[in-house]
């Protein structure tokens, strides 16, 4: 099992106790991914953030548009640049805001749709737009080998479960990002190299036992939600 495999399974696995519903696993697929960007093997996936947000600012600006989606490509991207692999993206600072930023992200290309199409005259189906922004999205963060399948089963599973984004709970989506993001840190607790967590506050190193912990954190959770709530708690 390849290691970005691990991690993807390793998302989807511990965002299930708590999806609104399955379409909210594919947050959590995009979470888990997040945090390798800053690996000098992902970074064609941050070349074509960046290309793409420079684009985007400039098409916006042509149609007075809000250009947050494009900031938000390009800052993204230059945190990718600068970090340093096992860096910020994987302490805790890091799973807490880049998810939000990701999340603000979607949220801006679902108005750049709708605004470009708006002022093109031409009606477009809100599901078409949730496809094309996760399939976007999708594009930046899933690996190359596996995209395809993401596209596909995206694809497959709005058609048979249409849904409409303004249905989205987005406080959800926003938790799912986030627990796909600390399965990534989890699994890399338990590698011999460990994580420095707490950066930039401070420099102490975590391994295993780290791991557990948020393990045990995470069942507690999962045991208490599904108790009250049960499996698929809330429905967009």
């Amino acid at each position: 099992m390849s290691n970005y495999r691990a991690h993807a399974i390793a998302g989807i696995i511990m965002a299930l106790p708590f999806v609104p519903n399955l379409f909210y696993l594919f947050f959590a697929l995009i979470g888990a991914s997040i945090c390798d960007l800053d690996h000098e093997n992902n970074t064609h996936k941050v070349n074509s953030m960046m290309i793409t947000g420079l684009a985007l600012s400039l098409i916006l600006f042509f149609f007075n548009a809000s250009s947050i989606s494009a900031v938000l490509l390009i800052v993204l991207s230059i945190i990718f640049y600068i970090s340093k692999h096992r860096g910020f993206t994987h302490t805790l600072l890091g799973v807490v805001l880049l998810p939000a930023l990701f999340l603000f992200m979607i949220m801006g290309f679902i108005s750049f749709f709708n605004r470009i199409f708006l002022i093109m005259n031409y009606p477009i189906p809100h599901l078409l737009v949730l496809f094309v922004t996760m399939a976007i999205v999708g594009f930046f963060v899933i690996s190359r080998k596996y995209y395809i399948l993401y596209f596909m089963v995206l694809g497959v599973y709005l058609y048979v479960v249409p849904l409409d984004y303004s249905a989205i709970n987005w406080t959800a989506s926003w938790i799912m990002l986030f627990v796909g993001a600390m399965s990534h840190i989890i699994l890399d607790l338990l590698t011999p190299a460990g994580l420095n967590l707490f950066e930039p506050f401070s420099p102490v190193e975590c391994h295993k036992k780290w791991a557990l912990f948020f393990v045990v954190i995470w069942i507690i959770l999962s045991i208490g939600v599904n108790l009250y709530h049960g499996l698929f708690f809330t429905h967009p």
